[in-house]
């Protein structure tokens, strides 16, 4: 695992800073002048397996941020500090690495994304990036054709925007594909839209009631038209038809795990699959206890209906004490209580203005304080998914009611967070609610207005400045695959950062789900670059609940490292989102690097899996973790 040093001491970058035009922003790094950290050992006679040194190390450390070497033993730092007190950590066989002033951060923590669920999505027919009605059917067409043997056509990340003024019918799928199921999700995943043939297989009919919290839409007569809102109506659909098949989801899992590992990913918390749950989670288990998984994983147990609810602690106990090994563990409950604002059933204090409705609360206050404090009882934290105001200040008065119980250190999450009436921005703070936010969502959506209008749309969305300034932590998270872009530019932590410090989409970034180049207001709720890497950093570690292990670079931590391909304190703001990983060590083993063999490797085509940045990988390369 540890040859590719070889070619990386070989490889000595051109390096160069394009002077960008006058007015363009750079982010000051924090102070430098921490540089001389004294020097801390596990002991006087430590050698290193591996001493790099004349980095800029980013320790996102508040005592220490900057450091110019890093000593790792096992799968531990033992040594943070200038490159003088590095050569005590040299023996014989330690792998002494000059990184030549590139800039290392401490592995990036995904802190909301489903990859059970997203390798099911990416098993079917990807819409990502379908501009048009046209090209949806004209895709869907050539799949169905090219897979005479699917019992069911299943496809995911068309744009819910696609529909805007109109709506799916059933009919135009009849027109494509009528002899068997065809179920395609929206980019949101919480609306679905049906053949004819998939609401008889599902035995939905103009007899079937509406499920709490989702809604089969109907025309004149009161048939379903093939619409479905909500996840607790897609859901049954979904599970019904078989539309993902378990062994095509298992088949995948390798794939996205490759891709979390080439942006630079060495921990994530998966949030929620509500299908094949079972199945998923015994396959990232099994791949952990046989070396193969590249990153640590919190699993959580989903919960979308009332009805559920009431078994859900249950469940709950059940998979934390079944799925579990060195790097998996299961501590957290995920609660969704209310949908999307692209159908309009995002739960709001104030009616949507084309509706009239307020959309939809999967929960009353009761069944939310009551699985909240049933999973601080068993010492696990809760995940509350609220997109709405309404669900947003349902979310805190549960919070309010956990801290008010007594427990003040229990992890609460609360998960988007996309609409904030300005009276609840202070209580994330004040409550200690971890903020879990998508940046990437936080660009400017014209066709919100028109549902919301236009002082909520320019007032109440992802209140980011409001949120540090409170005292709330704030980690950053994908949400793929319900995110814009597909893997290859939602998942993108540098993408990401660039939207938490401005609000809207990078130049020349194609987005189908944004206006270009303009900002979402009000344009002072920004993340600095400092805070931003906090978010995937600390903060994520601190959502997961270890933050005493990862999430920074100190002595004593896992030797979990990205090595950046430029210094995002040095560059202009408008190039960070052109950012690649050259390495990625996960418990102190390189288990990515794009330095390896360079030139030899074959390109990736990122647009088939969206596995990361452009630039030869370690293709066929299996990771088999040693565990230390």
């Amino acid at each position: 695992m540890r040859s590719f040093l070889s070619g990386m001491l070989l490889w000595v970058p051109a390096f160069c800073l394009l002077v960008i035009a006058t007015g363009c922003r750079k982010e000051a790094a924090p102070d430098k002048h921490l540089i001389h950290q004294k020097a801390e050992a596990m002991g006087a006679q430590t050698v290193g397996d591996f001493v790099f040194t004349n980095g800029a190390i980013y320790t996102v450390n508040e005592k220490y941020p900057w450091a110019q070497a890093v000593a790792v033993k096992g799968n531990t730092i033992v040594y943070v500090g200038d490159n003088e007190g590095a050569r005590a950590f040299v023996g014989l066989d330690t792998q002494s690495i000059d990184l030549q002033g590139r800039l290392v951060l401490p592995g990036f923590v995904e802190s909301h994304i489903h990859i059970l669920l997203g390798a099911a999505t990416t098993s079917g027919l990807t819409l990502t990036m379908a501009d048009s009605l046209e090209t949806v059917l004209r895709k869907l067409k050539g799949y169905a054709d090219a897979h005479p043997d699917r019992k069911t056509i299943f496809g995911a990340s068309y744009s819910a925007f696609l529909f805007d003024g109109t709506e799916p019918d059933k009919a135009i799928l009849d027109q494509v594909v009528s002899d068997r199921p065809v179920l395609l999700m929206d980019h949101t995943l919480h609306s679905v839209w049906v053949n004819s043939k998939a609401l008889e297989v599902a035995g939905i009919t103009s007899e079937t009631k509406d499920p709490a919290g989702g809604q089969y839409i109907r025309d004149a007569n009161g048939d379903p038209t093939g619409w479905i809102k909500g996840s607790p109506a897609s859901l049954p659909v979904l599970r019904a038809i078989e539309a993902i098949p378990p062994s095509a989801m298992l088949a995948s899992i390798p794939e996205v795990l490759e891709g979390l590992t080439e942006f630079g990913f060495t921990a994530a918390i998966d949030m929620g699959n509500p299908i094949a749950t079972e199945t998923g989670l015994q396959t990232i288990v099994d791949l952990d206890r046989q070396g193969k998984l590249p990153l640590r994983m919190s699993m959580t147990h989903f919960v979308n209906t009332p009805h559920v609810a009431q078994t859900a602690l249950k469940v709950q106990r059940q998979y934390a004490e079944q799925y579990q090994s060195d790097h998996v563990w299961f501590d957290t409950l995920k609660i969704v209580d209310d949908s999307v604002m692209e159908n309009q059933k995002a739960a709001m204090l104030e009616p949507y203005l084309t509706s009239g409705e307020r959309g939809l609360l999967y929960f009353d206050q009761q069944a939310m304080q009551q699985l909240v404090l049933g999973a601080a009882q068993m010492g696990h934290g809760t995940a509350t998914h609220c997109i709405g105001d309404w669900a947003v200040r349902e979310t805190l008065d549960a919070a309010e009611a956990l801290r008010q119980s007594g427990d003040q250190t229990t992890r609460f999450i609360a998960t988007h967070v996309q609409m904030v009436h300005p009276d609840d921005r202070k209580r994330f703070g004040e409550l200690n609610v971890i903020v879990q936010t998508t940046a990437n969502w936080a660009n400017y959506q014209p066709s919100y207005i028109k549902h919301i209008g236009q002082m909520r749309n320019d007032t109440y969305q992802f209140p980011f400045r409001s949120w540090i300034d409170g005292g709330a932590i704030v980690a950053l998270g994908a949400d793929w695959p319900a995110t814009p872009g597909g893997f290859k530019h939602g998942v993108n932590p540098f993408i990401n950062i660039y939207v938490a410090m401005h609000r809207r989409v990078p130049k020349n970034l194609i987005d189908e789900f944004a206006s270009a180049d303009q900002v979402l207001p009000p344009a002072d709720q920004v993340l600095t670059l400092a805070e931003a890497i906090e978010g995937y950093t600390i903060n994520g570690a601190k959502l997961l609940g270890i933050e005493d292990q990862i999430g920074s670079i100190e002595v004593g931590k896992k030797a979990d490292m990205i090595l950046l391909s430029q210094n995002l304190f040095e560059i202009n703001a408008e190039e960070i989102p052109k950012t690649t990983i050259l390495a990625t060590m996960f418990d102190g083993e390189i288990i990515h690097d794009l330095l390896y063999g360079i030139g030899d490797s074959d390109q990736v085509d990122l647009d088939e899996v969206g596995r990361g940045a452009t630039g030869p990988c370690l293709h066929g390369r299996k990771y088999e973790h040693q565990h230390h």
